[in-house]
This record gives structure tokens, C-alpha cells and sequence, in this order.
């Protein structure tokens, strides 16, 4: 059955434009994390972890302590399609009437390839995030910090401040500084500095907590201003991230996995007309994805419902 179209048009006269995609979120995480490619369907992320805190006094023999640890995390790839079909019949009675009649709806498929691009960008960043693990979705990064007892999560967040379910201007900052208080020293004085990843609504009352503390030029003077906080740590725009949401960590201890990253831009479409007979045309795009991290224990957490 092909895929529902919801055709509404005012159509009089020649058409005056081409078509237009909605606007999308952007898979913008996926910048700030690191991606694994390559990955056949497993794999396996070796740690390696020493408890030591001090030194051993000299000896004449041989005199280990401490304890190494050696596990592994799996990094698992599910297999995800978004398959469209569109009937040519469909659009007998609009602008594409001639070239319908004449088998021929490419400027609709170029449209749709188009937004089904930018859809799949879409879905993949909210999915990176809160997704959870089934036949069609991976588990996402916070779904699966969430269930993790060795993550430094903030206890009662925004609670502790006023109260409040939703982060605003006013308590913004009071909860950044309840994260950073959560991340463990070694990790914010680490060569590699973590990375502070926020929910868009975060970043919004960051900005307007920054221009009520007469800081409006960080807000105001345009993307070519870093965003830092406290002149060290980045900050990282995740629109697929819950509201009031926000994680403290480095970029090398959160990851995604896939194949190939040109299957994400890669949208098949075959006219079944010359095939079956059908008028039909269809899409499909197909691709492997999942995420994972190393170490919770070096992850701060900070949000609603977080536990």
C-alpha cells in the first residue's frame, strides 16, 4: 500500500516555485561525540581500570597491590529502513499533472528525497539520545546513562534551586554549577577537557541568564563566539535532548556506531512502473546505528526523572 499522501492545493496557473521541505533538526550531536565507523554489528570496547591511590614502599622483593580491572563494553548496530512509496496517480490532478500523465514525477521524488534526508537527520538526533532498544530503534545515551547506578547523577536537580520542574534564566547557572560540582576532578582536569551537552531549552535560558548578568555580547555577537563556559568548558547544543536536560563528559567516552556514514545519505528510489506495471514509486533508505560510552563513572547527569 503506498505510503499516505495528504494532497492539498490552491493550484492556478503555472506553479511558482519549487517545492519546500519543512524545516528539520539537524543531527547536530553527532559533532560532539565520537562515531565509530566500520562496525560490522558488534563491538567490543576493551577497558582497562586501576584502583590505585598511593605508592608501595621500597622492598627487597617484589611487593604488588592494587587491583586491575579488565572488562569490555559492546557497542550492538541495529538495522533500520524509512521506506516511502508514492503512486503517480496521486498527482493526476495537481501541478505535476503532465508529467503524471507521462509516467514522469521526478520533481516530486527529487522533493521527497529531499525531505526524507533531512527527516532521517531529525529522528537519528532525538534518537541518539532518549531512543530505546527495539526492532526499530536503538537504546539512546541517556536512556541508557539513566539505568547506569555508577553515573555521578545531581540529586533533586532544579529542586534544590527553587523548586521548579523547568530550567530558566534564573536558576540556569546554579545548575551548571551542580553538575560541574558532579564530575569528578580527574575528569575536568583531564588533557582532554569534557564537554558540557545541554538540551536547547538549557542553552536558551543560558543565554538569557548571560544577558541579564550584563554579558549580553556573549549572546548577541553571533555564532563566531565560542561557547564556553568559564572560559574551559564547551558547550554542546543538543536539540535532541530532553528538555532540562544536560551531561558533563568527554567526547571519547560517548560514542555512535555505524557501517558506513554515506548510507545515511543515501535514498534508493525505483519507478516499479518498468518493473511491474505498478504506478508506484519507491523510496528506501537503509542503515545501521547505535550508541554506547565507556565509563559511567566519568559521566555527570543532570535532569528531570534522571536517577
Amino acid at each position: 500500500m503506498p505510503t499516505a499522501v495528504n494532497l492539498t492545493t490552491t493550484y492556478a496557473g503555472a506553479v511558482a516555485g519549487e517545492y519546500l521541505s519543512a524545516a528539520f533538526l539537524s543531527n547536530e550531536s553527532l559533532q560532539h561525540i565520537t562515531v565509530k565507523t566500520q562496525v560490522p554489528n558488534k563491538l567490543k570496547i576493551r577497558r582497562i581500570q586501576d584502583d590505585g591511590t598511593t605508592f608501595t614502599e621500597p622492598a627487597c622483593t617484589f611487593n604488588p597491590g592494587g587491583t586491575v580491572t579488565f572488562d569490555e563494553r559492546t557497542l550492538q548496530l541495529v538495522d533500520l529502513s524509512y521506506p516511502r512509496e508514492l503512486c503517480k496517480i496521486t498527482f493526476l490532478p495537481d501541478w505535476e499533472a503532465l508529467a503524471a500523465q507521462n509516467g514522469n514525477i521526478n520533481s516530486v521524488s527529487e522533493a521527497l528525497v529531499m525531505t526524507m534526508m533531512g527527516k532521517i537527520a531529525q529522528i537519528n538526533e532525538t534518537m541518539l539520545w532518549t531512543g530505546t532498544a527495539s526492532a526499530s530503534s536503538y537504546a539512546g545515551l541517556i536512556t541508557q546513562i539513566d539505568a547506569d547506578n555508577t553515573v555521578n547523577f545531581v540529586s533533586s536537580p532544579l529542586a534544590i534551586v527553587n523548586g521548579s520542574t523547568a530550567t530558566t534564566n534564573a536558576n540556569i547557572l546554579v545548575a551548571l554549577r551542580n553538575l560541574i560540582d558532579e564530575c569528578p576532578l580527574a575528569i575536568k582536569s583531564a588533557a582532554e577537557a569534557p564537554i558540557i551537552y545541554m538540551s536547547y531549552n538549557c542553552w536558551e535560558a543560558y543565554l538569557t541568564a548571560q544577558i541579564a548578568a550584563g554579558n549580553g555580547w556573549y549572546a548577541t555577537a553571533g555564532p563566531e563566539v565560542p561557547k564556553l563556559y568559564m572560559g574551559r568548558f564547551q558547550i554542546a547544543v543538543c536539540p535532541g535532548m530532553p528538555a532540562n536536560t544536560m551531561i558533563m563528559a568527554q567526547k571519547s567516552n560517548l560514542w555512535f556506531g555505524t557501517n558506513e556514514l554515506s548510507d545515511w545519505n543515501n535514498i534508493q528510489v525505483i519507478d516499479m512502473e518498468p518493473v511491474n506495471l505498478d504506478k508506484t514509486v519507491r523510496f528506501n533508505a537503509t542503515f545501521f546505528a547505535g550508541t554506547n560510552y565507556g565509563f559511567g563513572n566519568e559521566i555527570a547527569a543532570y535532569g528531570p526523572g534522571l536517577s
